[in-house]
């Protein structure tokens, strides 16, 4: 199944030849297959090339955005946003390009070793992440020779693949807390058609706007009526559009001093058994007109990334690049993300929504585990083992150490 899609999709790329397509399906089925590390050694003993055709072929351009967007396209349901999370990659040594400390959210502090910045389209109604495109974060030197900072560099990385988002009808960005600063929100709304939606620190200056009597004397009219208390909000300005037991979201639009501008402001209220409020969050999103409790649930979707790494980094291998090569250490990146992607496509996405279990990528990598292995038998062994090919028991076989089958 996975193979008509994957050449389906190779199919829709101009400026492939036959040996390049059958090369990107070799090399993703690899990715699912391999067990132990995903370098180049590994792939010579798994696969049917040899370390140096891996190596060589590794480091030629390949459109990863473009095939992951036609992949989104057939795949995804119709309510799409994009997210954006850099991700810290465990590496040691001083040469690697990008090399150097990174913060690692799972650490709670700043690791060496390499960081990419992913951009992910998440599915909201079937609530998951499909990679769409992945860049290495350059080492401090480099920005400050491109004078950059941080954050431009990772609106540039949104702004690069804009034109892809756009064509998946992508209309909003999710961040997390980190983002929430001028330069990369500016940036955002200023160079591509995104609006970004947000979650803010409780110490951030909203002000109300002024509802009162216009004074007719000189000087500029009163544009502000105070600031917000995110624990008692104004009712006059902010409205209860939801509650249920241990919480209550609040919805209204309020100015930002930090960010220059007017948002969608929805404060999330947990509340404890006697309804005396325990915790409050903030949410933002600059599209004025976006239902309060939309703002929420795409903010609560944007966890699906980090899920996508996880599999990525347990099971095809995101952090196994045997290279300092900066091209072949992107394309790595790139091919262990799709990866699970097109696993995702091919083996959840094809039921229907009501045989839906969890997406297992462990499951799906022992079954492909037990199709190279057959296919290695069925060449060794030659026309002697044609005969088992169709044998009911292979199903068994193919499903042999697969937990959800049991």
């Amino acid at each position: 199944m996975s193979t008509r899609l994957i050449n389906a999709i190779l199919g829709k790329i101009p400026g492939m030849n036959k040996w390049r397509k059958d090369f990107i399906c070799h090399v993703l089925h690899l990715f699912l297959s391999i067990r132990g590390r995903h370098n180049f050694e590994n792939m010579e003993r798994y696969g049917t090339y040899n370390e140096c055709s891996y190596r060589q072929n590794f480091e030629k351009h390949f459109d990863f955005a473009r095939f992951n967007q036609e992949l989104i396209d057939q795949v995804c349901g119709p309510v799409r946003i994009a997210a954006f999370d850099p991700c810290y990659l465990s590496k040691s040594g001083k040469h690697t390009p990008g090399v150097g400390w990174h913060w690692s959210g799972s650490a709670g502090k700043a690791k060496w070793g390499l960081e990419i910045g992913g951009l992910a389209v998440v599915d909201v109604v079937n609530n998951t992440a499909m990679h769409l495109q992945s860049s290495l974060t350059p080492d401090a030197a480099w920005l400050e020779e491109e004078g950059l900072t941080l954050l431009e560099h990772y609106a540039q990385l949104v702004y690069f693949n804009s034109d892809h988002l756009a064509a998946l009808n992508v209309q909003h960005l999710v961040v997390d807390a980190y983002f929430a600063k001028h330069p990369f929100i500016s940036k955002i709304l200023e160079d591509t058609h995104l609006n970004v939606i947000t979650r803010l620190r409780k110490d951030i200056v909203l002000r109300y706007r002024y509802l009162g009597p216009v004074s007719k004397g000189k000087g500029r009219p009163k544009s502000f009526d105070g600031t917000v208390d995110a624990y008692n909000p104004d009712p006059r300005h902010f409205t209860i559009c939801c509650e249920q037991p241990g919480w209550r979201l609040y919805e209204g639009v309020v100015h930002c001093k930090a960010f220059k501008r007017w948002l969608k402001v929805v404060l999330l209220h947990e509340t404890d058994k006697d309804g005396q409020v325990q915790r409050v969050k903030i949410f933002a999103s600059t599209d004025l007109d976006l239902p309060a409790y939309d703002v929420f649930k795409f903010y609560k979707s944007r966890f699906q990334i980090e899920f996508l790494y996880r599999d990525a980094k347990g099971h095809t291998g995101l952090e196994h690049c045997q290279s300092r090569n900066e091209e072949r250490m992107d394309f790595h990146h790139n091919l262990s993300l799709t990866a699970v992607s097109v696993a995702k496509a091919a083996h959840w996405y094809s039921l229907d929504v009501q045989y839906r279990k969890a997406f297992s990528i462990e499951d799906i990598k022992a079954q492909y585990f037990n199709e190279l292995l057959l296919e290695r038998f069925f060449c060794v062994f030659g026309s002697a083992a044609d005969p088992l090919k169709n044998h009911p028991g292979i199903y068994h076989i193919k499903n042999f150490g697969v937990k959800a089958a049991a």
